[in-house]
C-alpha cells in the first residue's frame, strides 16, 4: 500500500490555494484542486483514500476533491474520504467525526443543464442549478451512495450503502434507498424531536 503524510505534498496544495489542515494523511494520489475563485479547506486529521488496497470494499478511482469557479468545500476534522468525488460549483460542507464510504459522489449541481436547449449553448454554465449540500458531524455515509444538491443531512445520521439522497434527512436517524428515505431513528423519542 502506497501511504505518505501531505507534507510532502503540502507544496502542491499551497500553491493551488488549498487549506490542509495538521496531520491529514493520504493514502494514494488524490486529486484535488480549486478553480481561480473557489475554496476548499480540510480540516485536521482527516484520511483521504485513494489507492486500491487502502480500502479493502475496492475504490473504483482515486478521491476528487473539486470547486469550480466560487465553489467552496469545507472538510471538517477527523474526517475519512474512500475513493469519493466531492464536486462544488456551489458549496459542500462535511461535519467533522464523518465518515465518507467508497465510490460515493456529491454534487452541489447538476452538473449540466437539465434544458436540452441550454446544454447547447456555449456558455451553459450560467443554465446550471446548483444549491448547497450540508452533511452533519458524525455521520456515516454508505459506499456507493450519491448526495445531490440542495440537501441536509443532519449530524448523527447513517446512510446505507448505494442510497441516493435527493431531499434533506433529519438528526439522528438512518435513511435507504433510491430515493433515500429515514427508515430508523437512531434515539428513543425520536417523533417527539418534531
Amino acid at each position: 500500500m502506497f501511504k505518505f503524510n501531505t507534507f510532502l505534498e503540502r507544496p502542491f496544495f499551497i500553491l493551488n490555494g488549498v487549506i490542509i489542515g495538521k496531520k491529514v494523511k493520504l493514502i494514494g494520489w488524490p486529486f484535488i484542486f480549486r478553480f481561480p475563485g473557489a475554496q476548499i479547506e480540510i480540516g485536521d486529521s482527516c484520511i483521504i483514500r485513494s489507492n486500491f488496497w487502502s480500502n479493502l470494499i475496492g475504490l473504483y478511482q482515486r478521491t476528487i476533491i473539486l470547486a469550480k469557479q466560487g465553489g467552496k468545500i469545507k472538510i471538517g476534522k477527523n474526517v475519512g474520504i474512500s475513493g469519493a468525488t466531492i464536486y462544488a460549483w456551489n458549496s459542500i460542507e462535511i461535519g467533522d467525526n464523518t465518515l465518507i464510504g467508497a465510490n460515493c459522489k456529491i454534487f452541489d449541481s447538476d452538473l449540466h443543464p437539465i434544458d436540452p436547449e441550454d446544454r447547447m449553448k456555449a456558455d451553459y454554465a450560467d443554465h446550471v442549478k446548483t444549491a448547497p449540500v450540508v452533511i452533519g458531524k458524525n455521520c456515516f455515509i454508505g459506499c456507493n451512495s450519491i448526495i445531490l444538491k440542495g440537501v441536509a443531512i443532519g449530524d448523527n445520521c447513517t446512510i446505507g450503502a448505494g442510497s441516493v439522497v435527493t431531499k434533506n434527512i433529519p438528526a439522528n436517524t438512518i435513511a435507504a434507498g433510491n430515493p433515500a428515505k429515514v427508515i430508523k431513528p437512531l434515539i428513543e423519542n425520536y417523533e417527539e424531536l418534531f
